[in-house]
């Protein structure tokens, strides 16, 4: 019998998990108001305006080659996907009426929704579902080809209306990875693959209608025609725009000058001033995580795991969530309280200890280099500067090295680092990144070997069963706290999204993810 999928639910998750549908960014499902502060741009004029910063640059609008929350939140907005996600875990058909995985996990098939328009006027056929699929797996430079590349072997289409995935390998991440994937029109992209994602066509809520990649900045205008809209459930927003802002103070302040209508990613410290000004800002635990890669490959000075523990015993973590980041929890396993593959373990602060360890292992005062990415992490050189005193007081010899985004990700891809401050959002509510790539397949190249982690890691990469890959999940994070390898934590990120008070059905998602395609500006 193969599994017909009305409503698929995924593991995970309780509450933790849960969105917020308001105006405002905090744990009720009820709408909010605060104040009468009024947003940017002319909405009592002919068009309706709303802009919308945030701290990471839009580098391309091809999801492939990107992996950043405000790429899944502009995709949102111009493409849509054969199914759509709650971000708990839980996911429901979108562009796909009806979806069926067989018993084997071996194929699905999708039945289209008829009548869906692309931004160019031509309809949704089951060809550009195909095409979609099909670039992923010829084209080799995409940096995220292989989500789907390593599963899936190719498309057929028996109709207009339907589509047919056959798997090469199990693929445990297929909803969520379906809920991301914007389908695209596959006549647009044959006749200009290039430039697609300069302007791509989708089925959307919103057109691309400018998009700068040197600046980072998106407009978009609303499609009238999307056909997820009802008259009583629709935006009217008839311009959206996103500004990469990097620097927190400049989006707060750009945001309290009538510059913006909502600043993702803002300091703790900020919401009692915002809210006592009439802005709505509330803060939520985020599914993100802070941690340290640790290279520690052979040569390397944390190739000794007296150090790696050593490193992980001298940061007072709490601290840093308290004093530089006001707000937060600090980290006590690779995933979080709710989560259903958290443990509380914990890690231990002890300086003393740390310093004892130092003395004894050898370590002569080698520079270690610490990688840092502002751009990615909201406090990021202050949280850098922290563990660096840290280090210091214990014994190590810190140097930081703050780069740009693309120099940041070479290195980290490269391995050519020490110690390198990384995220990692449970995107969808899903683990298998947190714990089968960042951890046991060392995606980034930390140099940790170990056979127990390399087995684990190859025996997740093909579970499908829910139970079995919480199991699997749980014991490859067991090894991570136990050998302080590959990768160290710190903290799971306090976030607010601020905004003005005139804002209505704005959703966001634990991951930090915003849903715009409802909102409206009064």
């Amino acid at each position: 019998m193969k599994k017909k999928t009305k409503k698929c639910i995924a593991i995970l998750a309780t509450g933790m998990l849960s969105a917020s549908i308001l105006t405002a960014c905090g744990g009720s499902s009820k709408e909010q108001k605060a104040g009468n502060v009024a947003g940017a741009g002319d909405s009592s004029g002919s068009e309706v305006v709303l802009t919308y910063a945030g701290n990471q640059p839009v580098e391309t609008l091809d999801r492939f080659n990107q992996y950043d929350t405000a790429d899944f939140t502009l995709g949102l907005l111009w493409g849509d996907a054969l199914m759509d996600a709650d971000h708990m875990g839980n996911y429901e058909p979108w562009l796909a009426t009806d979806v069926e995985l067989a018993d084997d996990s071996m194929s699905c098939v999708f039945k289209l929704r008829e009548g869906v328009m692309f931004h160019n006027g031509e309809e949704l056929k089951s060809n550009d579902v195909k095409r979609t699929f099909e670039r992923i797996l010829e084209d080799d430079s995409l940096v995220l080809g292989t989500k789907w590349s390593d599963y899936v072997d190719h498309v057929e289409t028996p109709d207009d209306y339907t589509a047919v995935l056959y798997f090469s390998n199990k693929m445990p991440t297929l909803y969520s990875e379906l809920s991301l994937l914007p389908i695209i029109n596959a006549d647009a992209y044959d006749a200009d693959p290039e430039h697609y994602f300069d302007a791509p066509v989708g089925t959307g809520p919103f057109k691309v209608a400018a998009y700068d990649a040197t600046t980072g900045q998106v407009e978009m205008t609303r499609n009238d025609s999307w056909w997820g809209w009802t008259d009583e459930n629709k935006s009217n927003v008839d311009r959206l725009k996103y500004k990469y802002v990097s620097e927190d103070t400049t989006r707060v302040s750009s945001l309290r000058a009538g510059e913006l209508d909502i600043c993702d990613n803002i300091p703790l410290d900020n919401i009692e001033v915002l809210t006592g000004e009439g802005f709505t800002a509330d803060s939520y635990h985020s599914n993100m995580l802070v941690f340290m890669g640790i290279g520690c490959g052979e040569g390397k000075v944390f190739n000794n795991q007296e150090l790696r523990e050593a490193l992980s015993l001298c940061i007072n973590r709490q601290l840093i969530v308290d004093s530089i980041l006001g707000g937060g929890e600090i980290a006590t396993w690779p995933s979080f309280e709710g989560h259903a593959t958290y443990r509380d373990q914990g890690y231990v602060y002890d300086l003393e200890r740390a310093k004892q360890l130092i003395a004894g292992s050898g370590y002569q005062g080698e520079e270690v280099s610490l990688l840092m990415n502002s751009a990615k992490l909201t406090r990021g050189s202050e949280v850098a500067q922290a563990i660096q005193s840290m280090a210091t007081e214990a014994g190590f010899n810190v140097s930081i090295e703050t780069l740009e985004n693309a120099t940041y990700n070479e290195r980290r891809a490269a391995g050519n680092y020490d110690i390198c401050i990384c995220t990692n959002t449970f995107t969808s509510g899903e683990f298998y990144i947190p714990a089968i790539e960042v951890n046991a397949t060392d995606r980034f190249s930390t140099g940790y070997q170990n056979d127990e982690l390399k087995a684990l890691g190859e025996e997740g990469m093909v579970l499908v069963d829910s139970d079995a890959r919480v199991k699997n999940a749980t014991e490859i994070f067991q090894h991570v706290m136990d050998n302080f390898a590959p990768n160290i934590y710190l903290y799971q990120v306090g976030n607010c999204t601020a905004m003005v008070s005139n804002l209505d059905n704005l959703t966001i998602f634990g991951d930090n993810i915003l849903d715009l395609r409802y909102v409206t500006k009064n």
